[in-house]
């Protein structure tokens, strides 16, 4: 989806350095902490536990964008950018994706006991 469209980034918004690939699965999986360690958890936690949960969302052109639009990325834009690009980002979909995209999530649940 990210290489479909970053053509459509750069012409709308070029040069902006939030755009580019979110990070792989394999990338938040290579550490048993969880993704993000902790520094300095202090004597209040245990060892931790680390469940992974993927998840997979589909979408046609027009939910995708409405996606979009509620992340702090797109919501950032000024609306004279976001929903022209959103507009062309939902037709590139429709058009060349056939009206169907997905979106996949990684959620992370880093649990630790109290330490007694």
């Amino acid at each position: 989806m990210y290489a479909e469209t970053a053509d459509l980034h750069e012409r709308f918004c070029p040069g902006n350095p939030d755009w580019g690939h979110p990070p792989l699965e394999n990338a938040v999986r290579t550490t048993d902490e969880g993704w993000g360690l902790v520094e300095d958890p202090g004597q209040l936690f245990g060892p931790t536990t680390v469940r992974r949960y993927p998840t997979v969302q589909w979408c046609d052109g027009e939910g995708f964008a409405d996606l979009l639009r509620s992340t702090s990325l797109y919501r950032r834009l000024d609306r004279d950018v976001r929903e022209p690009l959103l507009d062309a980002i939902a037709e590139r979909i429709r058009t060349r994706m056939g009206d169907r995209v997905s979106r996949r999530y990684l959620s992370v649940l880093r649990v630790g006991q109290r330490a007694e």
